[in-house]
């Protein structure tokens, strides 16, 4: 078990957590003695602290003497954001979600030009969604799909439709390339997609997208319900909230954007 008590601190690792947080706080190196009088350590210490760790190219040397954290932290970082599960970490807010909405909500990741359903949290209403974890559905008629397409990269949208199309699935469904990209723009505008009986007749879906670190897509969720639940004056309210959980989920994976 893990403590928090002093005796069992190791001085020097101590130091060298110290030293690498100084050099992450600021922009430009720091040299040895300016090390020494911000962190009251013998210099002899921080010469030592600092070789130590060039070679294991946790920093780096300037020319001019002074030291910046290195390379290797990129790498260690993206180790950690890899092995994050989103479903992990989308949970609490899904379930946030489901608690302030009523509605059923799902997350969802593109896989093969569709959105592929990851996770749901179902609500407690009589009338259940047939959604299933693994169940995939074309990005054109759900909430999630439409969210995810909004902000793909322009060429895979460009090769997402020539591959899978808009095929039709009610009466309300786009089926033009051009309406679809309009709604799309639409999407990117307010910060969540409306999918509205557009994949099946008396169900309406509100959708937002979730991005990682580096400001790219990496999935989305959206609430389903009933047309009787969610009437249209309550869309822009319910849309809202689930921007705003998207945008949690993707604080967590390291996105500090406002998209």
């Amino acid at each position: 078990m893990l403590t928090t008590d002093k005796k069992y601190n190791v001085p020097a690792l101590e130091k060298a957590i110290a030293i690498i947080e100084t050099l992450s706080q600021h922009n430009d190196p720091v040299g040895v003695s300016e090390l020494c009088k911000l962190l009251d350590i013998p210099k002899t210490s921080v010469f030592f602290i600092l070789n130590t760790l060039e070679q294991h190219q946790y920093i780096a040397k300037t020319q001019d003497g002074k030291y910046t954290l290195g390379t290797q932290f990129i790498n260690i970082g993206l180790a950690v954001l890899n092995k994050i599960d989103i479903r992990v970490f989308a949970r609490p807010y899904l379930e946030k979600l489901q608690n302030e909405t009523g509605f059923t909500v799902h997350l969802a990741i593109l896989d093969n030009w569709e959105a592929m359903y990851v996770e749901k949290v179902e609500n407690n209403a009589f009338v259940k969604f047939s959604t299933y974890i693994g169940q995939r559905q074309p990005l054109h008629v759900t909430g999630v799909g439409k969210a995810i397409a909004a902000y793909m990269p322009e060429h895979q949208l460009e090769e997402c439709l020539r591959v899978k199309g808009l095929p039709e699935k009610t009466e309300k469904t786009i089926t033009n390339v051009n309406d679809f990209k309009i709604a799309l723009e639409a999407i990117r505008k307010q910060g969540y997609a409306v999918e509205d009986e557009e994949g099946e007749s008396g169900v309406r879906c509100v959708g937002a997208p979730v991005f990682d670190h580096q400001g790219n897509l990496k999935a989305a969720i959206s609430i389903t319900a009933l047309r009787t639940d969610l009437p249209i004056h309550d869309i822009a309210k319910v849309g809202e909230k689930v921007k705003a959980s998207a945008l949690e989920i993707s604080a967590q994976l390291g996105y500090y954007g406002t998209k």
